[in-house]
């Protein structure tokens, strides 16, 4: 063959398009893009793991090509890939990923081929102990109560027919911690069981992480931390008279001690009357209570109108309601005075009246002998003025009478008087006032 044909053979050579060379296998790990080796190990497996690897075809060439060619053989090892046939742009890609798990111990290794590329994969997978019930997701302690505990059993079987030791075991986390002893370094016979236990221990609410190291493998471990409830409340009413101007202590009783520290409200509504309301002031008065409290308690006032008293306590989402009523009464007569000057007599009585409907009026005075001063009995009704001032009062039924008297004569000899008041409710007498 001469020289010239060589020549024409390696121009045709030239001529024919090559389908090797278009095509690079890169490796992907995160966003970076990696040149792929001739071979790549997937490192040390235990039984019962897996392993992928994602790779990424790209065609670096300058004009379109056709990718009909992508498999893995080797046991163990699977492809999950593009549809093929695929025909890429240039500097085009496609992804594909290589899993890798074997119930088997030993040595396991797979070709990986495309369009004039050839990967060997390799893999090691050595005995281990089995661990229950740890798997592929975290292990989750529930919710827990701050305070308390709760603790998870893990079993530990030699399910070779090698003796294994059991590898180092530790906790990491705040919240969780190995509770009893570890069966670290111990050796299992085929088929022989161990085990431990983990207690996870919430220091706040909210979901809490931790992990659970066993050898060179790492678990995550999960819980929920939860606030104590708060005690449901009672409402216990001590009241020695249902009447108005008492004092009275409403306490809050809780079903159980506090396993927290907390605060609540109590309530009081009832009829207008700034009387009315709890000794520290207002209609809602704020209890607080710590870890083992059973009861809170608050004075309160009965005020001096007539009605219906209610108090609520809240604490957290519940609550508890409790009623008093406070019956009409005939007026309450808290202070009597006179005033004596000459030619006039002025009587002031103070009081209240839980009706509101004060009207007639009777006044008496007497002399020194005890025997009623002429004309005797002064009667009046008062009761349009009365109505004209509870009506603008915005004092409850609290009042101030005062009555002024001419007197023909020596006013010394008036020693003292009495004042009768009639409301709806029945009538009420002061007792005989000296001046």
């Amino acid at each position: 063959m001469t020289g010239r044909v060589w020549r024409a053979l390696l121009l045709a050579a030239a001529m024919i398009p090559s389908a090797h060379g278009q095509f690079e296998l890169f490796l992907v790990e995160g966003n970076a893009e990696l040149p792929a080796p001739p071979v790549y190990d997937f490192g040390s497996l235990y039984t019962g793991e897996s392993a992928s690897a994602r790779f990424r075809l790209r065609n670096t060439s300058a004009a379109a090509a056709a990718l009909d060619v992508l498999a893995v053989a080797g046991a163990g090892f699977t492809l999950d890939g593009p549809a093929l046939p695929l025909t890429l742009d240039p500097q085009k890609s496609a992804d594909f990923t290589v899993r890798f798990s074997a119930a088997d111990t030993g040595t396991y290794s797979a070709a990986l081929r495309s369009v004039g590329i050839s990967v060997l994969l390799t893999v090691t997978v050595l005995p281990r102990l089995t661990y229950q019930p740890l798997g592929a997701g975290p292990v989750d302690f529930g919710t827990v109560v701050r305070g308390s505990s709760m603790v998870r059993h893990f079993t530990i079987e030699n399910q070779t027919a090698l003796i294994l030791t059991v590898p180092a075991i530790a906790v990491q986390g705040s919240d969780f911690a190995l509770s009893g002893p570890s069966p670290s370094g111990a050796l299992l016979q085929p088929h022989q069981t161990s085990g431990f236990d983990v207690r996870f221990t919430p220091t706040a609410a909210g979901a809490r992480g931790g992990s659970l190291v066993i050898g060179d493998r790492t678990y995550p471990l999960t819980g929920t931390g939860a606030d104590p409830p708060l005690p449901k409340p009672q409402l216990v009413i001590d009241l020695t008279q249902q009447a108005s101007a008492q004092q009275g202590v409403i306490t809050v009783r809780f079903a159980a001690p506090a396993q927290t520290s907390g605060s609540g409200t109590v309530t009081m509504d009832g009829p207008a009357d700034p009387a009315m309301g709890f000794a520290s002031g207002g209609r809602t008065a704020t209890f607080t209570f710590s870890p083992g409290d059973t009861q809170a308690a608050m004075p309160f006032q009965t005020g001096t109108t007539a009605g219906t008293l209610t108090f609520t306590a809240q604490l957290g989402g519940a609550t508890d309601r409790q009623t008093v009523t406070i019956p009409a009464a005939p007026v309450g007569i808290t202070a009597t005075q006179a005033v004596r000057s000459p030619g006039s007599i002025e009587v002031r009585v103070t009081g209240f009246d839980n009706t509101r409907t004060v009207g007639a009026l009777t006044f008496t005075f007497y002399d020194a002998a005890g025997s009623p001063v002429a004309p005797g009995a002064i009667r009046a009704d008062a009761t349009a003025d009365f109505a004209r001032y509870f009506q603008t009062s915005d004092l409850g039924g609290v009042f101030l009478l005062r009555a002024v008297f001419p007197v023909t004569g020596d006013a010394s000899g008036i020693n003292t008087f009495e004042v009768q008041l009639t409301n709806s409710a029945g009538t009420a007498r002061t007792a005989r006032t000296a001046f």
